[in-house]
């Protein structure tokens, strides 16, 4: 900005002093408009310096506002981190105790069902076992009643 100013100091001089070269003849006037020119310039840079100033007074107002914040902000974020990281690693070795105990449930269903199996393989061969056995026992039963009634007839006749 004030690179701007001297920029625009040093042309208009430069316009000023061209004039001044094609007006001699007109001596003080020149020399007055320049010197106007040149206060001009200066009021007007004073004014755009302080307006300068107040926009950075406000704007270093806002950053400390916010920096107060943002810090309180941080501090209260960062406890919260560490608790749920804390959460985090015990629901870690929780996750892995329930992991194993999964895995022994697994094997005991496996064996469960292993014995399961087993006993209806028994269950099975002796009710089969049962079935022709009860078979006979009947078809031995009816030769019995039939032999009865055999016995029952001849010794009715003597």
């Amino acid at each position: 900005m004030k690179l701007g100013c001297v920029a625009l100091l040093f042309s208009a001089f430069f316009a000023a002093s061209c004039e001044v070269a094609q007006r001699q003849s007109e001596g003080h006037r020149t020399i007055t408009q320049v010197v106007k020119l040149l206060q001009d310039l200066l009021g007007q840079s004073k004014q755009e310096g302080d307006l300068e100033r107040e926009l950075y007074a406000k704007f270093k107002c806002y950053c400390d506002q916010n920096e107060a914040g943002k810090t309180g902000e941080i501090a209260s974020l960062t406890r919260e981190i560490a608790i749920l990281s804390s959460d985090i690693e015990e629901l870690s070795a929780s996750s892995g105790k329930l992991s194993r105990q999964v895995a022994k449930l697994d094997k005991d269903m496996a064996a469960n069902r292993a014995t399961q199996d087993k006993a209806t393989s028994i269950h099975e061969k002796e009710h089969r076992e049962y079935s022709e056995m009860r078979g006979d026992s009947e078809m031995a039963i009816e030769q019995l009643h039939q032999a009865i009634q055999t016995l029952s007839d001849i010794g009715a006749d003597q």
